[in-house]
């Protein structure tokens, strides 16, 4: 080997420089769009490191998605004025992916939080617990609302949280009136409710209310059972039910197969006599 081969890579160690396989840089000298600065007729092929910032360029460009075709178009007779206009906009594209990987990010994070919170909890307990004042966003009343209406709520409610990226990965929720819970009526949310990130422009919002909260949970039993117990345990304690009942699921069909496996958290108002 000469001295001045003794400056280059072989195909081989260029290959190995860039973490592709030989054939790639076969196959883009074949095509025109990147070839061996030298090609010895003996068929030995040498590229400079000089070429290596070059190739990355088209790897970036075939990473972002742009034709290896569009690729050779673009590097033929490539001047600064026509590069850096691209790479801006690749840039751009970029970076509105990174947004959407770490919006799915967070939505699988309060996954996993939630499961790991049911798979610590007590499903038989009923207890008190002080709760902050916390905000949702709510559908439009659906208290005896015709069954497609009902459906249609809850559409609404789901489409404007997912279209304006506000879902977190929250389960929807059912919101009960005090009025409804005296009658036993649990098979007929007033609204239903999502919660949502902070700080963004909502449409029906609703407060819950800090305060106190009893909390239990409904699992192999008819959601009647649940606010009997729910309720005794209110009494007990020479309480009453305040104004509203929160239902949300703990352990949904993300995570367990079948209703029957579900769990309901309830989050029951509670006030003194």
């Amino acid at each position: 080997m000469s001295e001045d081969l003794k400056k280059y890579f072989t195909t081989g160690e260029f290959a190995k420089l860039c973490r592709i396989k030989k054939q790639t840089l076969f196959h883009y000298d074949e095509i025109g769009l990147f070839s061996p600065e030298i090609k010895k007729e003996n068929g030995y092929r040498y590229y400079s490191y000089n070429q290596f910032e070059l190739f990355q360029v088209i790897n970036l460009f075939k990473e972002v998605g742009v034709p290896l075709k569009e690729i050779k178009a673009l590097l033929k007779g490539k001047t600064p004025g026509r590069i850096v206009p691209l790479l801006k906009e690749k840039s751009a594209e970029i970076e509105n992916e990174i947004k959407k990987l770490k919006y799915l990010q967070k939505i699988i994070q309060t996954k996993v939080t939630l499961t790991e919170q049911a798979l610590e909890t007590d499903f038989s307990s009923v207890s008190f617990q002080y709760l902050d004042e916390e905000k949702f966003m709510i559908s439009r009343n659906t208290l005896h609302l015709p069954e497609r209406k009902y459906i249609a709520a809850i559409s609404e409610l789901i489409h404007y949280v997912e279209s304006h990226a506000l879902d977190e990965g929250y389960p929807v929720g059912g919101i009960f009136s005090r009025e409804q819970i005296l009658k036993k009526d649990f098979y007929n949310y007033n609204h239903f409710y999502i919660k949502v990130k902070e700080g963004k422009d909502k449409i029906n919002d609703h407060v819950r209310p800090k305060g106190l909260y009893v909390v239990g949970y409904q699992k192999d039993e008819k959601v009647e059972d649940t606010y009997n117990r729910m309720i005794q345990f209110i009494e007990k304690n020479g309480m009453q039910i305040g104004e509203y009942a929160y239902e949300e699921y703990m352990l949904d069909e993300v995570m367990v197969d079948g209703f029957e496996n579900q769990i309901t958290k309830i989050l029951l108002q509670v006030k003194e006599m």
